[in-house]
């Protein structure tokens, strides 16, 4: 190692940690258990596109105002669902929300999910319902995350083959267009009655004000 590579490295650790502290009281990420790999690489990426060189002077940048704190944001939150992945808990609640139907048949069942991420489990929650015969003008689901990257996916609602896992996969075929196996085309478009039952916005649950206002939810 040469004389300079070590305060070079004391400075990039020291940066990173600030940085990470950061993303920490902002949005709850913790680098223990994300590991510092993956906020470095986002602080590198959001460095070659503002054509700072100086990562000193990057957290200056993020210091300065939230603006790019959620440019980082976009990056460092990695996406990791798939429809019904909590199968049993979903097919709950779709359960839950028909008996409360049948016992108050004028009640809105309102659902949350959050965070929504890129809209696989209130899609999937959606669907649940749906099949369990409760119908769609009494039932609602919010869908709110960090992320406007994984909201805007999850507003398109066309999904690929890492969305789709297990062999339980009935509902897609209800539910989905396109995508055909063996024809080369692997996306999925949703449709527009699942759609319909979800509505998604950004939030921030660790901001002060965060739902303020909002009436409660059923789940």
């Amino acid at each position: 190692m040469n004389a300079n590579a070590s305060p070079i490295l004391h400075a990039h650790h020291a940066a990173i940690e600030p940085i990470a502290a950061m993303l920490k009281q902002h949005m709850g990420l913790d680098i223990a258990a994300v590991g510092s790999t993956l906020i470095e690489r986002g602080v590198r990426e959001r460095m070659n596109v503002l054509g700072q060189a100086d990562m000193t002077g990057y957290l200056h940048i993020l210091q300065s105002g939230v603006g790019e704190l959620q440019e980082l944001i976009e990056l460092v939150v990695v996406p990791e669902t798939w429809f019904f992945r909590d199968r049993e808990a979903i097919l709950a609640v779709a359960r839950l929300a028909r008996d409360k139907i049948i016992h108050s048949p004028n009640a809105i069942v309102r659902i949350l999910s959050l965070p929504c991420s890129t809209g696989e489990e209130p899609y999937s929650i959606a669907m649940a319902l749906l099949d369990a015969g409760v119908p769609p003008a009494q039932f609602r689901i919010d869908g709110i995350d960090i992320c406007h990257r994984s909201l805007a996916a999850a507003q398109r609602a066309i999904y690929g083959r890492n969305s789709f896992r297990g062999k339980q996969l009935a509902y897609r075929e209800r539910y989905f267009s396109g995508g055909h196996e063996g024809a080369g085309q692997q996306d999925w478009a949703l449709a527009g009655d699942v759609r319909q039952q979800v509505a998604f916005r950004f939030g921030n649950m660790l901001a002060d004000d965060f739902m303020r206002n909002e009436a409660p939810y059923d789940f």
